[in-house]
């Protein structure tokens, strides 16, 4: 155990001054990977870019109340709600000269992450597991079982308590491997905690709390978003649902 350990740390604290002189695949003019997944399903669901009926709040005040919540009102989040967290965490907001834009820092705007979310309780959206399409601040259905609510409780570790959305942020590495080599992992992680964080604060601004997850049945997590779970997997989970 000690040398995994040992191992561990080590992984995420590379010499940044190896970069340099490291020849990746960006300095081999390797083809760039692609910025953005799309699933062509047929069911995709445009969101909302005006929030009308969202009252803001300070953002001194959003830290202030913020707190790790684990039991949920039974209330349903309004599309505009779920719309709203989606905007501030995870969207797109421009591009320019080829390079990715978003509401949170991501490594040289390498952009590693993808947002799926779990819908649970939410207006006019049928349950299922969908994938945020960041650039055109969009769902797709990813999964729609029929026992999918038990399928994510059990991948969560029986964390789901009644929870009316679960995001799931993913990373898609050799977006970050190709700038960054085998520094993209540290980096990956930065930014799924950066996404969190946005999602923790916003969801204290519709009266909700989140709870971040980093305890979870990996395989099963990314078996549920139809991911990989090679190159492309789960980095971090977060329930979200009204307070009581």
């Amino acid at each position: 155990m000690k040398d995994r350990i040992e191992q561990n740390r080590k992984a995420i604290r590379p010499s940044w001054s190896d970069l340099y002189d490291l020849k990746t695949y960006k300095k081999m003019n390797k083809p760039k990977p692609e910025k953005f997944l799309h699933i062509d399903n047929g069911l995709t669901i445009d969101l909302l870019k005006e929030f009308k009926d969202i009252k803001q709040k300070s953002l001194s005040e959003c830290i202030a109340s913020r707190r790790s919540l684990r039991a949920f009102k039974d209330q349903s989040l309004t599309f505009e709600e779920l719309s709203y967290l989606l905007w501030e965490t995870s969207r797109v907001d421009h591009i320019e000269n080829d390079i990715v834009y978003k509401t949170i820092p991501t490594a040289g705007a390498t952009n590693s992450g993808e947002t799926f979310v779990f819908i649970n309780d939410v207006e006019k959206i049928e349950s299922g597991v969908y994938l945020y399409i960041q650039d055109k601040h969009q769902l797709s259905l990813v999964n729609d079982d029929d026992n999918i609510n038990e399928i994510v409780n059990k991948a969560l570790l029986r964390q789901l308590r009644g929870a009316q959305v679960v995001f799931y942020f993913t990373h898609v590495l050799p977006r970050v491997e190709y700038k960054y080599a085998y520094f993209g992992p540290k980096l990956a992680t930065l930014e799924a905690g950066h996404a969190c964080q946005n999602l923790s604060l916003t969801a204290e601004v519709i009266d909700a709390g989140a709870c971040a997850i980093a305890a979870y049945n990996q395989e099963e997590t990314d078996h549920l978003l139809k991911i990989n779970g090679a190159d492309h997997f789960t980095i971090y989970c977060a329930t979200v649902g009204k307070k009581k």
